[in-house]
């Protein structure tokens, strides 16, 4: 049976069932997010081993995930190994597991950041391995109705509210420029 969503915008796994609600993917995906982030009273990024590992014509992926944090006064979970990239280029990042961050975040009165208050409303999702990820999307999905979430990952992640399509390197390095440009 063919799908009725573009082939940019289907799961980029093929056994990646979402159910009827799927993650918007617009044209204007870097302004539409950079307004949400904007927006969002409490946000936070989520960042995963790929952030050490992808490379965009020499800049790695943890620069980008900075940068963003940095324009938003965002707090950074670094999952997996990740801390000691945020350590070396001495930004404070939190470590966690990516279980355990997603078990958090699905109570209302959790924070990352003692200096905000509860909820998180936007969670940020970058360089997490794509099978996990969508776990943990699903997970917040069904259970945290208070927090919308976003992808800024190569890969169209239907769990998810918002996510890029799947796209090559090239077109993810103008996507994550032109949102951090978007984000002032």
């Amino acid at each position: 049976m063919a799908s009725i969503l573009p082939s940019r915008t289907s799961p980029y796994e093929t056994g990646n069932i979402p159910g009827p609600q799927m993650a918007l993917s617009p044209d204007k995906a870097p302004t539409i997010y950079a307004a949400l982030t904007k927006r969002a009273k409490n946000p936070l990024l989520i960042v995963g081993k790929y952030v050490l590992e992808f490379e965009l014509d020499g800049k790695l992926l943890i620069d980008y995930a900075i940068e963003i944090a940095r324009k938003r006064d965002m707090p950074i979970v670094a999952t997996a190994h990740t801390l000691k990239g945020f350590l070396e280029r001495n930004f404070p990042a939190v470590s966690m597991g990516l279980v355990d961050i997603v078990n958090r975040l699905q109570d209302p009165n959790f924070t990352v950041d003692p200096r905000k208050p509860p909820p998180h409303d936007l969670v940020l999702f970058l360089g997490i391995t794509y099978q996990f990820a969508s776990q943990g999307l699903s997970t917040l999905k069904h259970f945290a109705p208070h927090l919308k979430t976003i992808t800024l990952c190569k890969w169209y992640h239907p769990n998810a509210d918002w996510s890029f399509p799947n796209v090559k390197n090239e077109e993810w390095k103008q996507l994550l420029e032109a949102f951090i440009k978007a984000l002032g």
